[in-house]
C-alpha cells in the first residue's frame, strides 16, 4: 500500500494534499479510519524519504571518471554520512556483489558501462581529535576534497602534507593507493581509518600496521578487502615541520623550483608553492582532459635485471624500492637490497613515447607515463592505447608493467 502511494504522489505532493483534505473537508465518522490511516501513512512516507539515500538508475559516470568516457552505471547512490551505508545494505540494491566506491574518479578507467552499484562518497568534516606540543591529529571524512585537506594543513603551519599537494581525488582514496610524490609517502602521516563493512554492517578500525602499506598500494586492493567502504581517515601533522626538499630528476628538482620562487629558510608554504607549480607545469589539466596522471607505476625490478637494461639505455635512471628519490649509484642504501624501481617514463621517452597520439588518445608531451583522451576517445581506444604501450615496455626492456590506474 506504502510503496503505490509513494508512486503516485510524491512525499511532499502527498502531505500538501493531506494539509488540504484536513481544512477543507469534514468526513463523515466512518471515514475517519481512513483519514487517520492515511495520515499514518504519510508520516511514514516523509520519515523514509528523509532517512533513505536516493537511488539513482543508469547514471551517467562520465562526470566523475578520470578519462571522462561517456559510460553509465546501472546504479548509483551518494553516501553523505554512515548511516546511508546502512539504510543501502539493507534494501536489495547493496545486496548485488558488484559495487565500487568512487570519490571523484581521478584515478579509474571504466572499460564499459558498469554493471552494478556505485556508491559515490560524499562523506566530509574535518575534526582535531588531538593536539599536542609538537602534533596534531586530524579525522577527515572520506568524501573531503585532497587539495583542499592540503591547502587547509598548510594555512595552519601543519607539516606532512605540502609535498603532496595538488593531487585530485578525496581523502579516502589516499590509503586505498598509498598515494605518493616529490619524496613523501601517505603512510608517514597516517595514523588511522575507519571503514564500513558492507557484509556485516559494522565499523572497523585499521590502523598503520593493519593497512599493509607499499608501494602504491594497500591491504584494500585485495579483493577480500573490497567489502570495506572507507568513511573516515585520520593523520598526524607536526607543528615543527621538517621541510624536505631531496626530490630531483632527470628533469627538475624541488630544490631548484624552491629557490626560483622563495628564499631559505624555506617553509611548508614555500614546499606548496613549489609543487604546485611543478605539477602545473609537467601535468595536463585534469579539469578540462580526460587523465588520470601516471597510468603506470615505476616497475620494481632485480639489480641482475637492470643490468640487462643497462646494455640497452645505459643512462635508465633507478632508485631503492623504499626511496622517491634518485640517490647516486654508490649510494650505500642500494647495497642493502637486490631490488631497484626504474623510472618507467623516462624509459618510455627512449622508447620516442612521449607525446605520441593515435587517434583521441595519445601521451602527454611533457610526461610520457601521462595518457590522455583529447576528446571523443571510447573505452576501448583507451585500453587499446595503453595495452599497446605496455607490449612495447615488455618488448624493449623485458619488464611487465603493472597499471596505477584502477581498470574497471
Amino acid at each position: 500500500m506504502a510503496s503505490r502511494v509513494f508512486s503516485i504522489f510524491p512525499p511532499r505532493i502527498l502531505r500538501q494534499k493531506l494539509v488540504c483534505n484536513q481544512i477543507s473537508i469534514k468526513f463523515k465518522h466512518n471515514y475517519t479510519f481512513i483519514l487517520k490511516s492515511i495520515i499514518k501513512m504519510s508520516i511514514f512516507v516523509k520519515v523514509y524519504n528523509q532517512s533513505m539515500a536516493d537511488i539513482n538508475a543508469n547514471y551517467s559516470l562520465k562526470g566523475i571518471n578520470a578519462f571522462k568516457l561517456d559510460i553509465s552505471a546501472t546504479e548509483c547512490v551518494e553516501i553523505n554520512k554512515i548511516e546511508d551505508l546502512g539504510q543501502i545494505r539493507k534494501n536489495h540494491f547493496v545486496k548485488v556483489n558488484n559495487f565500487i566506491v568512487l570519490g571523484e574518479g581521478t584515478n579509474t578507467l571504466f572499460t564499459k558501462d558498469f554493471n552494478g552499484l556505485v556508491l559515490k562518497m560524499n562523506i566530509v568534516g574535518v575534526s582535531k581529535i588531538k593536539e599536542t606540543k609538537n602534533n596534531v591529529i586530524l579525522e577527515i571524512g572520506a568524501g573531503e576534497s585532497w587539495i583542499k585537506l592540503v591547502e587547509y594543513a598548510v594555512k595552519n603551519n601543519w607539516g606532512g602534507l605540502e609535498n603532496l599537494s595538488y593531487i585530485p581525488g578525496k581523502v579516502g582514496a589516499a590509503p586505498v593507493q598509498n598515494i605518493a610524490a616529490y619524496g613523501q609517502n601517505f603512510d608517514e602521516i597516517f595514523d588511522s581509518l575507519r571503514a564500513f563493512d558492507i557484509q556485516t554492517g559494522k565499523i572497523k578500525t585499521f590502523d598503520k600496521q593493519s593497512c599493509k602499506f607499499g608501494y602504491r598500494t594497500s591491504i584494500f586492493k585485495l579483493p577480500e578487502y573490497k567489502k570495506y567502504v572507507i568513511v573516515s581517515v585520520r593523520i598526524r601533522l607536526r607543528k615543527n615541520a621538517r621541510i624536505n626538499t631531496e626530490y630531483h630528476s632527470r628533469y627538475e628538482s624541488l630544490l631548484g623550483e624552491l629557490s626560483s620562487l622563495a628564499e631559505s629558510p624555506y617553509t611548508i608554504q614555500d614546499v606548496h608553492k613549489a609543487v604546485l607549480s611543478i605539477r602545473k607545469r609537467k601535468l595536463p589539466d585534469w579539469k578540462k582532459v580526460g587523465t588520470a596522471g601516471s597510468f603506470f607505476i615505476n616497475p620494481v625490478i632485480s639489480k641482475e635485471k637492470l643490468r640487462k637494461i643497462q646494455t640497452i639505455t645505459p643512462d635508465v635512471q633507478y632508485y631503492p624500492i623504499d626511496e622517491l628519490t634518485y640517490p647516486k649509484s654508490d649510494d650505500p642504501k642500494f647495497k642493502h637490497s637486490d631490488y631497484v624501481k626504474i623510472a618507467a617514463g623516462w624509459l618510455f621517452e627512449e622508447l620516442g613515447w612521449r607525446g605520441k597520439k593515435i587517434g583521441d588518445v595519445g601521451t602527454s608531451p611533457n610526461h610520457a607515463l601521462v595518457v590522455i583522451n583529447y576528446g571523443g576517445a571510447s573505452p576501448t581506444n583507451v585500453v587499446e592505447f595503453t595495452n599497446k604501450m605496455k607490449n612495447k615496455f615488455k618488448e624493449r626492456y623485458g619488464v611487465t608493467l603493472k597499471s596505477e590506474v584502477n581498470i574497471i
